[in-house]
């Protein structure tokens, strides 16, 4: 037995891939150069981009996230630069949203779910309790509504 102050469960991650996305089922991710999602030959899909486990595997802290984050943003940048992204299709994102029936969490949600997660960790000395469902997630948001 080992005297510690803190232990960590990891319980494991497998991304899953998207319908009309390239997946590679070996490592579950999406095939990628810096971010840029590749077709089946190797060449980039216009338009198209990951980040974090999806691109990398379940590897690295939040700071890995961060870094790896700002490479693929750096990607789409000069891709939108460089004239490289596909044409915008007609309408807005909210539209978009709108017609697929998707609910939109604004900022005022996220500080809800965000204060409800810490709220729930105060009583146990912890920073927070994450919420684990979409449920649960939108219910919180909708709380501040």
């Amino acid at each position: 037995m080992l005297s510690c102050g803190l232990v960590f469960r990891s319980v494991g991650y497998r991304g899953i891939g998207i319908p009309g996305v390239p997946f590679d089922e070996r490592s579950g991710t999406i095939p990628n150069s810096d971010g840029r999602v590749l077709d089946e030959s190797g060449a980039p899909i216009p338009g198209l981009y990951c980040a974090g486990w999806i691109k990398r595997g379940p590897t690295g802290v939040i700071g890995t996230n961060k870094k790896d984050a700002t490479e693929t943003v750096e990607q789409f940048l000069e891709d939108a630069r460089e004239g490289r992204l596909p044409a915008r299709a007609a309408g807005t994102l909210d539209d978009l949203l709108a017609d697929r029936g998707t609910e939109v969490v604004m900022y005022a949600g996220w500080e809800a779910i965000d204060a409800l997660e810490r709220g729930g960790g105060e009583p146990h000395g912890r920073p927070r309790v994450k919420l684990c469902s979409w449920d649960e997630l939108l219910a919180a948001a909708r709380s501040r509504v």
